[in-house]
């Protein structure tokens, strides 16, 4: 999976979100998301970071395609 796909595929799940995607180790299936909503107002920390996950989901090893194997997720509430 590319940087750009992990984008796309981020913000076109949370409407109106901006996701930066950085690959951690260049091997394209460890990702660090910064992920900016105005939809996580009212949730908790552990709640956005879940919302993040359910996305990714589909695409990590043992619950989809395996094309991303580990997320370190940082969420932020758009101001």
């Amino acid at each position: 999976m590319q940087q750009v796909e992990v984008e796309t595929w981020v913000e076109s799940a949370l409407a109106g979100s901006s996701c930066t995607a950085e690959d951690l180790t260049g091997t394209s299936d460890h990702w660090r998301l910064r992920v900016s909503w105005n939809g996580f107002e009212g949730m908790s920390l552990l709640q956005q970071h879940r919302r993040v996950m359910d996305i990714m989901r589909p695409r990590m090893e043992g619950g989809g395609d395996g094309a991303v194997h580990a997320v370190e997720i940082h969420t932020k509430i758009e101001e």
